[in-house]
C-alpha cells in the first residue's frame, strides 16, 4: 500500500429466516434495488423503511410478515457469513429470499467480515459459537498488548469473505452490507489497529519508520496526542480498510456494498470517511436503551454523530441505526423519538434492528402513525439543510485521537444550528476538549471570540467562551445571544427543545425532547410568530 497524507488531505458503519446482528446494518442503492413504500402505494418517497429479522422472530411471530408491510417496511436483511463462517448456506439464503420476495419484500444480505469484539447478536447457548471467529484466523492486539478477537485485518480473512462474497453473487444477490462494524477499533472513542509484531513491522517499512518511532507511536496512543507518527498509524490503518473494502467491491463488481460506521466512527477507526462516499454508508448511532436515549443528553450526541455522519454520504445512501438492544430495552416512544433524527438530518432509509430477538409485537402499531408522519415530513423538507448561527463542528483532533464526546446539548437550545467543517467567523462554534486544546495548541486556528468550550477543557485564551454543558448554564448563554439573532427564529423560554431552521423551504422543525407535552412560543427578533404546541418526543413541522 502508499502511504498518504492526513496532513496535506482535506477531510471533507431453519426455518425461515436468519439471525441478525444487534448494531446492524442497512443496504443498498435505492435505484438499485427498486424499494417502494407501502405508505403512499407505489410512488417512490423519499423515506424508506427496512427491518432486520432473525429465524426465530419469524418461527415465533408468523403474522410478521403482515404486521410489517402493514406499517410500511418494504426491505428484510438477512445474515450470511458472520465472522469467517456461514450464518446460512448460500443456497438456503436463495430459497428464504425467494419466499420473502413472493411476499412482497425486498430482500438483502448482511455480512461481517471482522467480528465484534463483544456479543452484538444476543446469542444464547445454540448460537455463541457466531461470537468469535474461526481459530485459524489471527487475533487483534491492543497498543497496550492485550488481545482480543474481532475487528482485526489479518490474512486469512481478506480472501475468505471475498471468497464468501462471489458464492452469494452466484445465488443471485447484488447487494451486501459489511457490517458490526466495518472498523479497526473495538469501541468509539478508540484509536484503533492491531499493533501485533507483524503489523508493527508492516507499518515501519511502509512508513521508512525505525523502532524509536513504534515506541513515540505507543505513547501518542496512549497519551492521545496527534503526532506525526501517530498521523501516519492512522493512514495505515485507513489504507488498511479501503484497500479491504475495494478489493471486496472488486471481487463482485455486480454486487452493491455498503458500510456500517459506529457512533461518531472515523479515521481513528480505520475508517477514512471521505472513501466512502458513493456508497450505502450506515450513519453511526450508540444509544440502545431507554436508560442512555432517555435523556437529553443522549439524544443530542445520537443528532451530534449523524449530522457529522452526514457531511461524507447523499441522504439517498444514508442509512439510520434505529437499534433497540435487547429488544425490549428501548421503548416504542423512543424508537419512533429516534425518527426524528433522521428526519432532522435528513437521512432517507429508516434500519429497525434488534438483535436475534424482534421488537415486541405490540411496538410496530404504536411506531405506524410516527413513521407515517416523520416520511410525510420528509417529503417537505428533504434536500433542505439546517441553518443557523449555533455550529456543529467536529476537528481533525476528534477523528485522530478524540474520546467521541461530543459538546452537544447546544443542539436543545431551541435555537437554530448548521453543520460546517472549518471554524467560522459568525455565529457560535460549540466545540469538543480536543478541539478546544488543538485551537489553544495552534493546530486549529480561532478567528473571533465566539469558540464555546467546556470549563473542563482546562485552556485559556481570548477566543473561548468557556461554560459547563449543563442545560442550566446553556440557558444563561442562550439568554445572553438572543438579542444578537437579527433575524432568525427560535424557540423562547428554557424548555429544551431541538429547533431545525430550513429556511429555503420557509420551515422548521421543533423536536420535543422531553417525555410530557409542550407548548413552545416561537419567536423572531422579539416577536411572536408561532405558538406550537408539541406530544412528549414528538415533533412538528411549522412555517416561518
Amino acid at each position: 500500500m502508499k502511504p498518504r497524507s492526513f496532513l496535506n488531505h482535506k477531510i471533507s458503519r431453519r426455518k425461515f429466516f436468519v439471525p441478525f446482528i444487534a448494531s446492524g446494518l442497512a443496504i443498498g442503492s435505492y435505484d438499485i434495488l427498486g424499494m417502494t413504500n407501502f405508505l403512499t402505494g407505489n410512488r417512490k418517497s423519499i423515506r424508506r423503511f427496512h427491518a432486520s429479522i432473525s429465524a426465530q422472530g419469524w418461527e415465533a411471530n408468523p403474522e410478521l410478515p403482515s404486521i410489517l408491510k402493514n406499517v410500511g417496511v418494504t426491505d428484510i436483511w438477512m445474515g450470511a457469513f458472520f465472522y469467517g463462517k456461514w450464518y446460512r448456506q448460500p443456497e438456503d439464503l436463495r430459497k428464504m429470499a425467494n419466499h420473502l420476495q413472493n411476499e412482497g419484500f425486498n430482500v438483502h444480505l448482511i455480512n461481517v467480515p471482522l467480528g465484534h469484539p463483544g456479543d452484538a447478536l444476543g446469542m444464547d447457548e445454540n448460537t455463541d459459537y457466531l461470537t468469535t471467529p474461526p481459530n485459524h484466523w489471527k487475533n487483534s492486539c491492543t497498543f497496550d498488548g492485550e488481545i482480543y478477537s474481532g475487528t482485526s485485518i489479518h490474512a486469512p480473512a481478506l480472501s475468505e469473505n471475498r471468497d464468501a462474497l462471489i458464492k452469494l453473487g452466484k445465488s443471485g444477490f447484488d447487494s451486501v452490507f459489511l457490517d458490526d462494524d466495518f472498523r479497526v477499533a473495538r469501541m468509539p472513542g478508540q484509536i484503533g489497529g492491531c499493533f501485533c509484531d507483524d503489523c508493527r513491522d508492516e507499518f515501519l517499512s511502509t512508513y521508512g519508520y525505525g523502532h524509536s518511532q513504534w515506541k513515540d507511536l505507543i505513547e501518542s496512543v496512549e497519551n492521545r496526542y496527534p503526532t506525526q507518527v501517530l498521523r501516519s498509524w492512522v493512514d495505515y490503518i485507513c489504507d488498511t480498510e479501503t484497500n479491504m473494502f475495494n478489493s471486496l467491491k472488486d471481487a463482485v463488481p455486480e454486487m452493491q456494498l455498503g458500510i456500517m460506521v459506529m457512533y461518531l466512527g472515523a479515521e481513528k477507526a480505520g475508517i477514512a470517511l471521505d472513501q466512502y462516499g458513493d456508497v450505502p454508508f450506515r450513519v453511526g448511532e450508540f444509544m440502545f436503551d431507554d436508560q442512555s436515549f432517555g435523556v437529553v443528553k443522549g439524544k443530542t450526541d445520537e443528532l451530534f454523530s449523524v449530522l457529522f455522519h452526514r457531511r461524507f454520504v447523499e441522504p439517498d445512501l444514508a442509512y439510520s441505526e434505529t437499534t433497540a438492544f435487547p429488544s425490549d430495552a428501548l421503548s416504542a416512544i423512543n424508537i419512533a423519538a429516534k425518527l426524528s433524527i433522521s428526519l432532522i438530518s435528513d437521512v432517507r432509509n429508516t434500519m429497525f434492528m434488534s438483535g436475534l430477538n424482534p421488537f415486541p409485537m405490540d411496538y410496530w402499531e404504536q411506531l405506524k402513525p410516527p413513521m407515517q408522519k416523520s416520511a410525510q415530513i420528509h417529503e417537505e423538507l428533504a434536500g433542505h439543510k439546517p441553518s443557523g448561527p449555533l455550529k456543529h463542528f467536529w476537528g481533525w483532533d476528534n477523528r485522530l485521537v478524540g474520546t467521541d464526546d461530543p459538546f452537544s446539548l447546544f443542539l436543545a437550545l431551541g435555537i437554530p444550528f448548521e453543520v460546517v467543517e472549518d471554524i467560522t467567523r459568525d455565529g457560535w462554534i460549540f466545540l469538543s476538549d480536543e478541539d478546544a486544546r488543538a485551537v489553544a495548541a495552534g493546530r486549529l486556528k480561532a478567528k473571533e471570540k465566539n469558540l464555546v468550550i467546556r470549563n473542563r477543557a482546562q485552556v485559556s485564551g481570548t477566543h473561548f467562551i468557556p461554560l459547563d454543558e449543563k442545560m442550566s448554564d446553556l440557558m444563561e448563554f442562550k439568554q445572553q445571544i438572543i438579542p444578537e439573532l437579527k433575524e432568525t427564529p427560535y424557540v423562547d423560554g428554557v424548555s429544551p427543545a431541538v429547533f431545525a431552521w430550513y429556511p429555503t423551504a420557509n420551515k422548521a422543525l421543533v423536536w420535543n425532547v422531553e417525555e410530557s407535552k409542550q407548548t413552545f412560543q416561537i419567536k423572531r427578533d422579539g416577536q411572536l410568530i408561532r405558538t406550537v404546541t408539541v406530544d412528549g418526543l414528538d415533533i412538528e413541522l411549522i412555517s416561518t
